[in-house]
């Protein structure tokens, strides 16, 4: 019995197919890493998107009467509160304040700028030079019939103005937050954050080019380029442009993923 092997032709057919079905799979490999890459690529840049909504959001959104101090298309300044309470009287020239429960860590990371009170007229009225410390002074709140709530806490204001008992008032820091290039990504955006005379801080990165801030004015919340020609007093919020860019070019791109995530953070920013 005599065998018989594969002609020429038979050949040509088997490569030729082995060929085609080679480039399928190849070229299916291929688009297969570029989809993850650009979806890893698109989570990165979402997750620094949200992780900056959520940062600034959380403080913008305590920003109260004559708040905002200053506004543009890449930063912004507030004073943020991060305590509340109520004053009772002056122990030696030192304001006594009884505190109501707060976030321990908002507090102890906060670096004090000043207070505000209301006074007679119900204004608030600002002071940025104070040392503060905490107090066993329970008689000057006792005094004047303010109790020391559970969770909270008595502090001395020094070299303060003097604030009747009964004040309520808030300590706050003051935040700037600010677009610029980043130190941790040449050639790229991060996101800054400062407060007080404390040195920048670069705490989310990268982001696009357009990121920014836009002012929300008067009662409809218009939408206005930073700051608005009718000036500070007539903000009632901002609207965060969170472009976000992914760390690494996906492959088969030229440019990183962007996420594009705007909101809008309404707050009160009123004259008193």
């Amino acid at each position: 019995m005599s065998s018989r092997g594969f002609t020429l032709v038979e050949l040509l057919i088997a490569m030729v197919v082995m060929g085609i079905l080679g480039v399928a799979l190849t070229r299916m490999l291929i688009s297969d890493s570029r989809f993850v890459s650009r979806q890893g690529a698109m989570i990165s840049a979402r997750q620094g998107a949200r992780a900056a909504m959520n940062t600034m959001a959380v403080e913008l959104r305590m920003v109260g009467d004559l708040g905002l101090l200053a506004a543009s298309p890449d930063s912004i300044t507030a004073r943020i509160p991060y305590a509340f309470g109520m004053s009772c009287e002056s122990v030696s020239e030192t304001l006594i304040i009884s505190l109501m429960p707060t976030d321990s860590l908002m507090y102890a990371s906060a670096i004090h700028d000043g207070f505000a009170w209301r006074d007679d007229a119900a204004t608030y009225e600002f002071w940025e030079a104070s040392v503060v410390a905490s107090s066993t002074e329970t008689a000057a709140c006792a005094a004047v019939n303010i109790p020391v709530l559970p969770g909270g806490m008595l502090i001395g204001l020094s070299n303060g103005p003097v604030v009747a008992p009964g004040k309520v008032l808030y300590m706050y820091q003051i935040v700037t937050y600010r677009f610029g290039a980043s130190a941790e990504l040449q050639g790229r955006i991060g996101l800054w954050r400062k407060v007080g005379v404390a040195p920048y801080e670069e705490i989310i990165m990268p982001f696009d080019t357009t990121a920014g801030f836009a002012c929300l004015v008067g009662g409809n919340l218009e939408v206005k380029t930073c700051p608005p020609p009718e000036g500070l007093l007539a903000v009632r919020g901002l609207e965060l442009r969170l472009i976000s860019a992914s760390e690494r070019t996906p492959q088969g791109s030229s440019e990183p993923e962007t996420f594009s995530l705007v909101t809008q953070v309404p707050f009160l920013n009123m004259v008193n």
